[in-house]
């Protein structure tokens, strides 16, 4: 982990060739964003993958040896990983430098935001190893009969037909990711951490929620964050900016409220 710009955080996978993950990959992924959301230094964070690969799923020599007696530690050690970046307390962009596959395509939708490099490509290649997973996570970011052509062919596919299928993807040159994905991250890092750190609960909460308890759910947090400083900061910083146009700062100011 380091910390490429002020506020923003950057992890790179980093093992070997097409950054396989193992469960020790997967534990220091999950001790990664746990040390990332403490740390009061940062407003975002940047997943990407060293090489040529993003990646490329699990290591296959550990499921040579995965029976009933370490399973279930070895799908525990992966869950952590991707629970991790999904409830990490700030906001999360993958920056896809290659091939996401399997475990790749599950980190991936575990993101707030991504960033594709033009050189990647998705896929859910578990049935072809003999092994379950990822369809859910993939249902993040593709309607249903669209992750199921994933999941059942095993075929990946490239960033331009994945998101073509529906997946709320930004595909740039591959030359131009890591600027991109910055750029990003630089506009997210501008905002309260105070306030990011709620706003990614709330989404997080409201998620699998109906419509109205949703709502109301995200209402609660907005009167949390009314009694917060920053809060009081932001709205009188974007009153002067009203202000400051010449237009009627009250007018516009009931214009601009939320219901």
């Amino acid at each position: 982990m380091t910390e490429a710009r002020p506020g923003i955080a950057v992890v790179e996978l980093a093992r070997g060739k097409v950054n396989a993950l193992d469960g020790a990959a997967y534990r220091a992924i999950a001790e990664a964003f746990d040390r990332i959301s403490d740390d009061e230094r940062f407003r975002a964070v940047i997943l990407t993958g060293r090489g040529r690969v993003f990646c490329a799923g699990n290591d296959l020599h550990e499921f040579r040896t995965m029976d009933g007696s370490n399973g279930d530690a070895a799908m525990r050690d992966a869950r952590r990983a991707f629970f991790a970046v999904l409830e990490c307390r700030l906001p999360v962009i993958v920056a896809v430098n290659g091939p996401a596959l399997g475990s790749g395509m599950g980190l991936t939708a575990s993101a707030d935001l991504v960033v594709a490099s033009d050189r990647a490509t998705f896929g859910l290649p578990e049935m072809q190893v003999g092994v379950l997973g990822g369809g859910r996570f993939a249902a993040r970011m593709l309607p249903e009969q669209a992750m199921r052509r994933m999941f059942f062919t095993a075929e990946a596919v490239d960033a331009e037909t994945f998101r073509s299928w529906g997946a709320p993807i930004e595909i740039v040159p591959h030359d131009e990711l890591m600027d991109r994905a910055l750029e990003r991250a630089e506009v997210i890092a501008s905002r309260s951490r105070y306030a990011l750190t709620l706003a990614k609960q709330s989404l997080n909460g409201c998620e699998g929620l109906d419509l109205r308890r949703g709502y109301e759910l995200e209402q609660t947090f907005t009167v949390r964050l009314s009694e917060h400083p920053d809060s009081t900061t932001a709205v009188e910083q974007r009153l002067a900016a009203i202000a400051g146009t010449g237009r009627d700062g009250r007018a516009d100011e009931r214009k601009g409220t939320n219901p």
